[in-house]
């Protein structure tokens, strides 16, 4: 299965759904900031999930930098900035994090020549107290009364993100102002590729954070159709419709007083949810057995493969023997066979048996061993004897009634 942290959404901030950049900067870094396009004030100060911001390839002054932002655009339909939403592995500490982020943005920077403020945001877990989150909250010049708290948590405190909020345009830093458009993303046809690059790119380094961690379920970027063409998920799964803010806030709200999420949508969801969970856990059984089938499968193909190659070793041995034509080469034949099998004497019996074989003594070997004058050496092979008789073996050797005459005196 996918982790979790698996969301990664690139949206377009222009004039139609952004009316005011700064506004947008200020919501994402938790600040106080003046838009001068407006006239409007934005202030999110109070805000206690913003945990770190930063400035990449660019000053770190994001009121002044979004004002400009939006001063260098003119035109009503123009686009205003890139904000890349991603969700961060909680298993992670938040220094991790940090240099996850940070690499990636200077990253985007190399590759695109893209600028970024990035800030990340941890959602705070309950039980709090209420000096700490004093402490976490931005102070601001002007304040003459300490932030209250929020007694009621938003949303799931294992929800970390960041927001990569990135200019349409290119940093000069000679002259302190944004200077041409980055066309590359916005081309029709080399813009889906440079997304797909950027998704690849966060991919790829967020796994590699959770390796070093020894967290085993890793991030996938792809949508349920390709991984499960390519084989790395079934075939079926339904994403999850989004909510929103507001519908997220109100089952918030039904599962602190009821205890489960009973609106329409999170009915629906809790069944996709479930749903998607069984066909997973199907999914995986039936790939391990499968997995299991191919590796006995093969392991019996390597087997079979070895037992023929040993037995086609154990014929050409065999036939070597047979074709000796000194007692000598065949000797030197029985020594080299690979195989106890050339030596086998069932086949050689069971053609005996059918009158395949025909095998003539030799008068030489047709006679008894004297133990008298002669020891268990063999003469052809000119070995020296494995072992010599004893007199007490000589005489159990004897015929019995040689034995007789030997008690008796006579």
């Amino acid at each position: 299965m996918r982790h979790k942290a698996s969301r990664f959404e690139v949206k377009i901030r222009n004039r139609a759904n952004t009316p005011s950049i700064v506004a947008a900067a200020a919501y994402c870094a938790g600040g106080r900031y003046r838009c001068d396009r407006t006239g409007q004030v934005k202030n999110y100060s109070r805000r206690r999930d913003v945990v770190s911001v930063e400035s990449i390839k660019m000053p770190h002054d994001p009121e002044r930098i979004w004002n400009l932002a939006s001063a260098a655009e003119k035109n009503p339909r123009a686009r205003l900035a890139r904000e890349i939403l991603v969700s961060l592995p909680h298993e992670l500490p938040l220094e991790t994090q940090r240099v996850l982020v940070r690499g990636y943005c200077l990253w985007l920077h190399d590759r695109f020549g893209i600028s970024a403020m990035a800030a990340i945001h941890h959602p705070l877990a309950h039980g709090l107290d209420d000096e700490v989150v004093a402490d976490m909250i931005p102070q601001t010049e002007g304040r003459k009364k300490p932030a209250k708290p929020r007694k009621d948590e938003r949303g799931n405190p294992l929800n970390h993100h960041v927001h990569i909020l990135c200019p349409t345009r290119f940093w000069d830093e000679e002259t302190q102002s944004f200077g041409e458009k980055i066309r590359d993303l916005d081309d029709v046809k080399t813009g889906p590729g440079c997304v797909r690059q950027i998704r690849e790119e966060w991919q790829r380094r967020v796994n590699r954070h959770l390796e070093k961690a020894g967290v085993k379920t890793l991030v996938d970027l792809r949508s349920y159709e390709a991984a499960a063409a390519a084989g790395d998920a079934p075939e079926g799964l339904t994403p999850q419709p989004k909510l929103g803010p507001r519908n997220a806030a109100r089952g918030r709200r039904r599962e602190q007083e009821t205890g489960r999420d009973d609106t329409f949508l999170g009915q629906a969801r809790a069944k996709t949810r479930a749903a998607n969970e069984a066909l997973w856990q199907s999914w995986l059984i039936l790939r391990d057995a499968e997995r299991e089938k191919a590796r006995l499968e093969r392991s019996h193909r390597i087997a079979a493969e070895t037992e023929a190659a040993r037995r086609a070793e154990a014929a050409e041995a065999e036939a070597k023997i047979d074709t000796a034509e000194t007692a000598a080469a065949r000797a030197e034949a029985i020594a080299a066979a690979p195989h106890l099998d050339a030596l086998d004497p069932q086949p050689a019996a069971i053609a005996w048996a059918e009158g395949r074989l025909k095998a003539e003594i030799e008068p030489e070997s047709d006679r008894t061993l004297d133990p008298e004058t002669e020891t268990a050496a063999t003469p052809e092979t000119e070995q020296p004897p494995k072992f010599v008789m004893s007199e007490k073996e000589k005489k159990r050797a004897r015929p019995p009634r040689q034995r007789q005459r030997v008690r008796g005196g006579g």
